[in-house]
């Protein structure tokens, strides 16, 4: 009966393995983001900027200064006079001033002067004048600089295969990068 199954010595496998892989060294050259799905880090990559690079609304709600909202209930609300909007993609070009708020759209940017945002849900608008049903503590419902990533941080690391998976890095707007084609390592296999 004939054997289905050839082994070769360990060491004559090696060689055939060896043969089979190339010499070169992969080639690193410098390519725009759109154009690395599927390459190689060829070094590592470190965010140029904060992401967030402002401070930003998490939810729908009304900038507000915390400190004016202290003690807010519905028994009792806080009145504060609407003074703007500001949509996702827009700047806020106003300052929040003392028992002043602004309407404010999830990812919106916080104008100068408000350090949280009270939801919708805890609020009721009369024209220009918005009742507060509930306190907002500073920070509450607000994503500030860099909480996702500070400028600097090691964001990717070489030899890391650009994918689906880390492609959220377009957030940070890199327009290009060191990178290779993917290419089999030959590594030392006697240690």
């Amino acid at each position: 009966m004939p054997e289905f199954l050839r082994l070769a010595a360990p060491l004559d496998a090696l060689e055939t393995f060896l043969a089979a892989v190339p010499d070169s060294v992969p080639v690193t050259e410098t390519i725009e983001t759109h154009a690395a799905l599927g390459r190689v880090l060829a070094e590592d990559m470190y965010a140029p900027h904060p992401l967030p690079e402002f401070a930003r609304a998490s939810v729908d709600g009304y900038a507000v200064r915390a400190r004016d909202t202290f003690g807010a209930s519905e028994s009792l609300p806080a009145y504060l006079n609407l003074v703007g909007e500001i949509s996702m993609g827009t700047s806020a070009h106003f300052k929040l001033e003392a028992g002043q708020c602004a309407l404010i759209h999830t990812g919106g940017m916080l104008p100068e002067g408000a350090d949280a945002v009270v939801m919708l849900e805890y609020t009721q608008r009369l024209e220009d004048v918005v009742e507060i049903y509930r306190p907002a503590a500073e920070g509450e419902n607000v994503l500030r600089v860099g909480e996702d990533v500070q400028a600097g941080q090691l964001v990717l690391s070489r030899d890391t295969s650009t994918t689906g998976r880390n492609w959220w890095m377009y957030g940070l707007r890199v327009d290009s990068f060191a990178g290779r084609q993917k290419a089999p390592r030959r590594s030392n296999l006697y240690g």
